[in-house]
């Protein structure tokens, strides 16, 4: 009977992988700057645009500012209920308005560099554009960190814009 009592219990989480922490960690940062931008100022509060760094750094591909933002964006919705009164509905379109991403071009091309083709470069940029209020604009040829202008290099820049304008024909670049 020993065993099966011993089996029954769950083993106490020790480690916790780093991805998700910083995940959660950054996340609930940015929330915290967002609810306290909105708690001042309300409408006219600053947007806190997350930006992509270059490949190679963490969180640095779409998926990882997808989850980061949506998490922020959760956790701003749950303190502007509980602190600020504000229904669901408004928690949530503050949340869309206050929280989003800078998206650099020229850092996601640097998936180049590691075997990667124009395709998933304009794949990480789809997955990532309805979230995009910002576009840093920067070329490279994905093998370094240049920041050559525009046209030089071989960021697919226009399939990217026409990409991101699909969500935000106002995006600030």
């Amino acid at each position: 009977n020993g065993i099966y009592v011993l089996r029954a219990i769950n083993t106490p989480r020790v480690l916790r992988p780093m991805k998700e922490w910083a995940i959660d960690n950054a996340s609930t940062t940015f929330a915290n700057v967002a609810f306290d931008s909105y708690k001042k100022f309300k409408d006219t509060a600053p947007i806190i645009s997350v930006e992509n760094p270059p490949v190679g750094m963490g969180l640095a591909r779409a998926e990882d500012l997808r989850e980061i933002v949506e998490l922020a964006r959760k956790k701003f919705v749950k303190e502007a209920q509980e602190n600020l009164h504000l229904s669901e509905h408004e928690a949530k379109l503050q949340a869309e308005k206050l929280i989003g991403v800078t998206w650099d071009v020229g850092h996601i091309n640097m998936l180049r560099g590691h075997g990667y083709e124009e395709k998933h470069i304009v794949g990480q940029t789809k997955e990532i554009a309805p979230y995009v209020k910002h576009v840093h604009l920067s070329d490279n040829f994905g093998m370094a960190h240049t920041d050559l202008p525009m046209g030089m290099g071989n960021v697919p820049t226009k399939k990217m814009l026409e990409l991101i304008n699909k969500y935000n024909k106002q995006v600030k670049k």
